[in-house]
């Protein structure tokens, strides 16, 4: 009678016990259907603080972020029309899970649909967990984000000091100025309409003694 492939790996377990709980990362086995695992080493539990007899008979589902999840279920459908099509390869993907603890984790899962006689499509992969490197991804990712907006704000800021300092014709009388289009702008309509600036109104001392002479 040929083995299941759980039978086969858990044997493997008892003949390397020292190798698989010592593994950086896991190999499991959980229905393609269910996604509900049928056997996992107990590496896991440095991953994700769950033991495997924890996680074992249980679904992956619940402990996926809802990002994850959607990331998780599109591949697998995806996966599966592949593999009706004949296209048994493996596939990785990165995924962010909830920690025993309530925190979450990242991973890298590489996984490939396997069919037994008279058995469920299952599942078979690696997980192995990748939160360090993916901290350090993001954060760079947020760094350069940063670092383009700087970027834009200072050449955003450089053509408003263009436009400021370069000569602008100027009604001396009505003090409105002439646009590259000869329209003529009220002196704050222009600012307003050629940079970020705004305005806000005062009077300054000089003009205080000609229009209020009174108000001391």
């Amino acid at each position: 009678m040929q083995k299941s492939i759980v039978d086969r790996i858990k044997e493997l377990e008892t003949q390397n016990r020292l190798l698989t709980e010592n593994l950086v990362d896991a190999i499991w086995v959980m229905d393609a259907k269910t996604l509900i695992y049928e056997y996992i080493t107990p590496s896991i539990y440095k991953i994700s603080g769950y033991t495997s007899e924890e996680l074992i008979n249980t679904t992956i589902i619940n402990r996926l972020t809802p990002d994850s999840l959607k990331i998780a279920s599109e591949m697998i459908a995806t996966e599966l029309k592949r593999y009706e099509l004949g296209k048994h390869v493996s596939q990785s993907v990165e995924l962010e899970l909830i920690h025993k603890n309530g925190s979450t984790y990242w991973v890298e899962v590489r996984a490939k649909f396997v069919k037994e006689p008279n058995q469920p499509l299952k599942l078979v992969g690696i997980t192995r967990d990748i939160t360090l490197n993916k901290k350090a991804k993001l954060q760079l990712e947020s760094l350069n984000k940063k670092l383009v907006e700087a970027l834009a704000e200072k050449g955003k800021l450089l053509e408003e000091i263009k436009v400021l300092q370069k000569l602008l014709p100027i009604c001396s009388g009505c003090k409105r100025i002439r646009d590259d289009n000869d329209k003529w702008w009220p002196l704050e309509a222009y600012v307003k309409g050629h940079t970020d600036s705004d305005f806000s109104h005062t009077i300054c001392p000089d003009c205080k003694d000609v229009i209020y002479p009174d108000f001391k």
